[in-house]
This record gives structure tokens, sequence and C-alpha cells, in this order.
């Protein structure tokens, strides 16, 4: 290489060496703001949601001994409309119950003294009761991943508020992805992919609403009662979609001193197991394929099959809910299938305690 293209090709690697210099400035500069934007809005978010937490988880140790009745109406079924009645009572955060009453169904569930328990009057619990449960709970839908990112923060009309909104990534709840014709064992945990969307009220910091992802119900919030600090809504509503599925009203929060904490113990001939707030999850160890059945194949009907379901201290298959499922030969296929499946059941301490999960079983074309 003569002189002069030595030259050249030097000067033409220190203009290429200037020129990564200015762009690894520029980026600096560009996502030192965005980053420090981001950083701002996970905190804001934190704070809604840590505000939102201190103000509507009841069964909090300053809460002291209370009870809450609701009125609940099931629309869209069937039959029509039915009405029923959720009470909870609670002598402590570690002493309480809840009961659901509704004309065929009944339910009792509570902790005393570390020991979770439940009786129910029906072997398996219909979706709409999951519904009720998570309706009733707003302090449930703030429970989120220890990873969870705050992806977006606006504001927005919720019922004539301008709320503040946050989309959150991903959420507490745990789930099963599977696909028709994977032989490999699915893993069950927090789905990176999941979101919900929450509001809150930019006077009392109450939750508003909240929207997930997929094909999960939509829950409202609206009106105030107050228990001390605790702010509870006073009408809670479930939407399926655009269809109102569940709306209650709450008919009574109010101090309960003076209760016998005898009184919250289990039932005779309820289920117990021990009680903790992080159970170890469950895992999945054997597992059936599911058939596609042929008057399906038949007719192209392919998508994904959501469900809801508890996996018992025996390690199978408990409560199976539909949540959506396009055709009817989809979720036969997958009713048919779980009940060959096994867990090794989710733990507390190492005993064995059942677990809500969901289950998103896809059909490819």
């Amino acid at each position: 290489m003569n002189r002069n293209v030595r030259g050249s090709v030097r000067r033409s690697l220190s203009a290429l060496a200037c020129l990564g210099i200015v762009l690894a400035l520029a980026a600096t500069t560009l996502t030192a703001p965005q980053a420090a934007a981001a950083e701002d809005q996970q905190q804001k978010g934190v704070a809604l949601i840590t505000r939102a937490t201190q103000l509507q988880k009841l069964l909090a140790p300053d809460t002291g001994p209370f009870r809450l009745r609701v009125h609940v109406k099931m629309l869209g079924l069937v039959e029509g409309t039915r009405e029923g009645e959720y009470v909870l009572m609670a002598a402590s955060q570690a002493q309480w119950f809840e009961q659901v009453r509704f004309p065929g169904y009944s339910e009792l569930t509570g902790v005393y003294d570390g020991q979770a328990w439940r009786k129910r009057n029906v072997v398996d619990k219909p979706f709409r009761f999951h519904e009720v449960a998570q309706m009733l709970s707003p302090a449930r839908h703030l429970r989120l991943s220890a990873n969870a990112e705050v992806k977006k923060l606006w504001q927005k009309d919720v019922g004539g508020v301008k709320a503040f909104c946050i989309e959150v990534s991903p959420t507490g709840d745990l789930w099963q992805k599977d696909t028709a014709g994977r032989k490999a064992i699915s893993e069950v945990g927090i789905n990176k992919d999941t979101q919900v969307t929450l509001c809150f009220d930019p006077a009392s910091g109450a939750l508003l609403s909240a929207a997930y992802s997929n094909a999960l119900p939509r829950f409202e919030y609206e009106g105030q009662v107050t228990l001390g600090n605790k702010v509870f809504p006073k009408v809670l509503r479930c939407y399926d979609g655009k269809d109102l599925a569940v709306e209650a009203t709450v008919l009574e929060l109010a101090k309960e001193e003076g209760q016998d904490p005898a009184g919250f113990a289990p039932p005779a001939g309820a289920d117990k197991w021990p009680y903790c707030d992080t159970p170890e999850p469950p895992k999945l160890i054997k597992k059936a394929e599911v058939e596609q059945l042929a008057r399906g194949k038949a007719n192209r009907q392919y998508g994904t099959v959501f469900c809801l379901a508890e996996i018992g201290t025996d390690g199978l298959v408990h409560d199976l809910a539909f949540i959506q499922g396009r055709f009817w030969t989809l979720t036969e296929g997958v009713k048919e299938a779980i009940t060959e499946w096994h867990y090794q059941p989710a733990t507390c301490n190492g005993v064995p305690v059942p677990m809500t999960v969901y289950l998103a079983y896809t059909f490819p074309p």
C-alpha cells in the first residue's frame, strides 16, 4: 500500500471514529431524558398503586374489626338475573371469613390463625362466582409481579372523572400457555405478556377501573363508603366484553367490636390448608395431548381457549371454567385432556395448598 493510500485510510478511520463518538454522545443525549421520563413514570405509577392499596385493602393491620355486607346481582344468565349476598367479617387480618349466598350456591372461606379454610355446597365453582370474588376485592387488582413496569401513564375520562391511568405489565396472575401438538411440559408462572390498565380517582386515589389483556373480565368501581382511613367502592361492576355480567352494591361497611375470635374457626367439614401470601406455584409434571375433535378440524376451527382453574392439593385440575373459547369442539378437547394432567401442587412452607391459574391453550391452523 503506497503512502497516499495509507494516509487516506488513516483519515477515513479517524473520521469514522469521530463519527462513532458523536453518535454515542447523541444517543446518550437522546436516551438520558427518555430514561429519566421512564423512571419518573414508574415512580408515579407505583405511588398510585401504593396509595390505592392503603385505601382499599380492608384486610390490613390498620383496619381493625369490621363487617361488610353487599347485595350482588348476576346478569345475562340463561335463567335470567340471580341475586344474592356477600358478607365479610373480620376480627383481624389473621382471623376473618367471607360468605357468598345465592339460590343453589353457597361458599364459606376464611383464615384462622395461619390456616385457610373453605366449605361450599357444590363440587366446582362456576366462573361467575370467580368474577364476584375478583370484583369484590379492588386491592386484588393492585397485586402485581415484583418486576412489573409502568408502560404508560395518562389521563382519561372514567365515569365522568378525569382519572389517572397506568398500563402495567406483567400482572401478578399465574398462567400456563400451551399449544396443541407441543409435547414439552409447560411452565406455570408469571406471564410477561400480560398487562392491565388501572385508573385511579384523582381526588381520593381509589381504584376506578381495572381492564386486563386477553379475554379477561373488566372491572369498574363507582362511589365511596368509608371505614376509618379506608375508602371502598359503593357500586362494583364486572363486564364480559361490553356486557355487564355482575353488579354489586354495598349495603353496610362498619366497625364490629367485641367479636369472639372462636367464631372464625373452620366449621365442621371444611377443607383446610396452611395460609401464606405467596405460596410456591404449582408445576405441571404430567401432560396429555389435547385432541382437536374431527368436526373441528373439518370446519377449520382454530384459536385460543382461555380457562381459569384451581390446581388442588391432589395435583389435579378443579373448578375448570372457560372464560372464552370460539368453538365448543376446542373447549371439549381441553376439558377431556386436562383430566389426565398432573401437577406438583403449590406449597406453603412445604405443605400443599390449592392455587388458581389461568390456562391459554392454542389450536394453530
